[in-house]
């Protein structure tokens, strides 16, 4: 399945199959123009439905495939064991990923802007902004920051000095990146400031919630890899190293100088104590505070965080001798 271009009009159910390298059951000459909500669909928008769990492991419904039968999309994007639709349906591989890429071809994000700097955002001198970037309202670009191809600023995003943006990033309002890292040192009376002048650099596709922070390295920049993705309110604490396509979902909390592999996932509220090394594909379950390494591809929970399969146990205990 290939990304389809980024470009807005209507398309034929014969064209969407193509695109998506899916088998065409059925007929239309609807032109198609948007993918929408099962529910909400109408006779010229695309809608998808996956008879198979999802990744929790879900089941969907009797509901679910009522829904399905009684939706007015005119097309739906459905599994190959999808019970066969009375509409004109594409089967493809994932019926998710499949109105994920037809999304992007209609509602492309940065296609809504237009490439520039709104008028009341502040470039500071020494900052480089790509022709091809969108510069939102009231947004700081600090010294010796640089903003690459395509990126979308949206509003109030600050950019401290020194801050280094790949091509192709999103950042949500009211971001901040490059703050001054937490570090201090204690003279006997009182916390001295450790000057933070290391920067941020963040690589290549990376996708920033709303109100996020990650902060400068102290003589180094903290890092981020391509392709990340974090959600709203997540901090990364100064000095970190967060690997290629991490994902972190909201009010996540990286302390400084932690190392987190490729591809690892943190859920909703979990964390990371400093100077330690996530593993690549690790997964943090939602609260989980992380307080020793944790090996690539393990899964672990709890507070300390320990393997999953223990923290299950340890819960599975409290509540017998909880019932006695």
């Amino acid at each position: 399945m290939t990304s389809a271009p980024a470009s807005a009009k209507t398309l034929t159910a014969t064209e969407i199959a193509s695109m998506l390298g899916g088998e065409l059951v059925g007929d239309s000459d609807v032109q198609f123009s948007q993918v929408q909500g099962i529910k909400n669909a109408q006779a010229n928008e695309v809608a998808f439905f996956m008879s198979t769990p999802n990744e929790m492991g879900q089941h969907p419904s009797d509901q679910d495939f009522q829904a399905m039968r009684d939706s007015t999309a005119g097309l739906l994007l459905v599994d190959a064991n999808c019970p066969a639709p009375t509409h004109c349906h594409i089967k493809v591989d994932n019926p998710s990923l499949a109105a994920t890429i037809m999304a992007q071809f209609w509602q492309c994000r940065r296609a809504q802007y237009a490439a520039g700097i709104h008028p009341s955002a502040v470039i500071e001198d020494g900052a480089q902004v790509a022709a091809s970037a969108y510069i939102g309202p009231q947004c700081v670009i600090g010294k010796n920051s640089t903003v690459g191809e395509n990126c979308v600023l949206y509003a109030s995003v600050v950019l401290y000095d020194n801050v280094h943006l790949g091509d192709a990033c999103v950042i949500q309002a009211n971001t901040t990146i490059g703050a001054d890292g937490f570090g201090y040192n204690w003279d006997g009376k009182q916390h001295q400031h450790m000057p933070q002048i290391g920067g941020v650099r963040i690589g290549r596709g990376v996708e920033i919630g709303a109100n996020c922070c990650i902060d400068a390295g102290t003589f180094e920049p903290t890092e981020i890899g391509d392709g990340c993705i974090f959600d709203n309110q997540v901090q990364i604490g100064h000095n970190s190293k967060i690997g290629r396509f991490v994902i972190m979902c909201g009010q996540v909390g990286i302390s400084g100088s932690a190392c987190i592999g490729d591809g690892a996932m943190f859920a909703g509220k979990s964390g990371a104590a400093g100077h330690l090394h996530v593993g690549a594909g690790a997964k943090i379950a939602a609260r989980a505070a992380v307080m020793s390494e944790v090996k690539p591809g393990q899964t672990v929970a709890g507070q300390p965080a320990v393997d999953i399969k223990l923290h299950q146990r340890m819960m599975a205990m409290m509540r017998r001798n909880a019932r006695r």
